[in-house]
């Protein structure tokens, strides 16, 4: 049996590995306000890194698995970030910009910590 936290965890880094390595041609031109693109990489990897925060990370006991938290912290808010911006130079239409990499840094960093606060507050949620 597929454990409940994977499966969202799965698909949304299926859906972001899918966009974030789309040809540009295929994207929308014109955005919404200036910069809105960091806007999405901030929530796309806030959400991403909350997810696989959720993945293995608490035991039966309902404590933390610090090692794998981090694990997780290390490979979907650092790791991962930066190898996909990295491969967008590879792609047509895409570019590798340290902008993109800072919000990816930093909503990755912003799910981490809401999932901290949610486990602490014993929420559902985690």
């Amino acid at each position: 049996m597929i454990n409940h936290r994977i499966l969202p965890a799965i698909i949304w880094l299926i859906i972001v590995t899918v966009a974030l390595l789309t040809p540009g041609e295929n994207l929308p031109k014109t955005p919404l306000f200036p910069h809105a693109d960091k806007l999405v990489h901030f929530g796309v990897f806030a959400l991403l890194t909350f997810l696989w925060c959720r993945v293995g990370t608490i035991n039966a006991d309902n404590q933390l698995n610090w090692g794998k938290l981090l694990t997780n912290l290390l490979v979907f808010t650092i790791i991962f970030p930066i190898l996909v911006e990295y491969l967008q130079q590879f792609v047509p239409n895409r570019s590798f910009e340290y902008a993109d990499i800072a919000a990816n840094l930093i909503g990755g960093t912003v799910g981490f910590v809401a999932f901290i606060i949610l486990y602490k507050a014993k929420s559902r949620l985690v």
